[in-house]
């Protein structure tokens, strides 16, 4: 309760620094616009807001689970047969090194401007960064444990469910907090490319109308969506892993 009090406090500060900064420097509203407008602009269009909001939530969890059902799979894989490392880290490299707001036209054109496309851009965005924390817990996996369900004849599918999936959990977990806000950044990029609904699109043609406090209001909102999803992933992992020292 304690912190959730300084948290309270910090963030009244920040906002009435942010107020009486728009005061005293007179900025106008279409440059950098004050706490109350962006309030009152996000209550007059909270209708517009909740309903693309939930838009954009939709691709951002389609993209994140796809994303790291793919890159927990190879891990997998890899725990199984090292050879096929050599083959896929490659790819998933080339693939990380190209910047998601380049390759986002060409998934509008490849899957159209719905939802597919902004999905397909989360999950690009998610997916090397899931893939790499995932392997970083198999490379730790205890080899003289390995060795030990071997001489008990474990097959793999027992040795998966029993000693690899339970080991890796907290890299899967750090794996999955990182990319809960990356799905959100990318289902916005894949908007602000195309699209004619989401929150993307909202800060997009307000930003072109110089609507500053709407624009404003989306991004909070966004910005939320993604604490929101983290600290969701965060509450499941303390859950479900309850064998590490946490140190919140």
């Amino acid at each position: 309760m304690g912190k959730l009090i300084k948290k309270l406090i910090i963030l009244t500060t920040i906002v009435f620094l942010w107020h009486l900064a728009v005061v005293i420097f007179r900025i106008p509203s279409y440059l950098f616009p004050s706490p109350i407008l962006v309030y009152s602009s996000f209550w007059e269009n909270k209708i517009a807001i909740f309903s693309n909001t939930l838009i954009t939530l939709n691709e951002t969890v389609i993209g994140f689970l796809i994303a790291n059902l793919i890159s927990v799979s190879i891990a997998l894989g890899i725990a199984f047969n090292k050879d096929l490392e050599d083959f896929i880290m490659p790819f998933a490299i080339t693939l990380k090194t190209i910047p998601v707001i380049a390759i986002t036209p060409l998934l509008v054109i490849w899957l159209g401007s719905g939802s597919s496309s902004k999905i397909a851009t989360a999950a690009l965005i998610c997916f090397f960064p899931s893939l790499v924390n995932v392997l970083r817990g198999v490379k730790s996996l205890d080899k003289d444990l390995i060795e030990l369900f071997k001489v008990y004849s474990a097959n793999k599918v027992q040795l998966a469910k029993m000693l690899i999936i339970p080991s890796i959990m907290p890299y899967l977990f750090a794996a999955l907090k990182i990319s809960s806000s990356l799905a959100v950044v990318g289902a916005l990029v894949g908007e602000f490319i195309g699209a004619n609904r989401g929150l993307g699109f909202l800060i997009l043609s307000n930003y072109y109308n110089l609507n500053t406090p709407y624009v404003f209001a989306c991004i909070i909102v966004s910005s939320l969506t993604g604490i929101g999803f983290y600290y969701l992933i965060h509450f499941i992992e303390k859950k479900v892993v309850t064998w590490t020292v946490s140190v919140d």
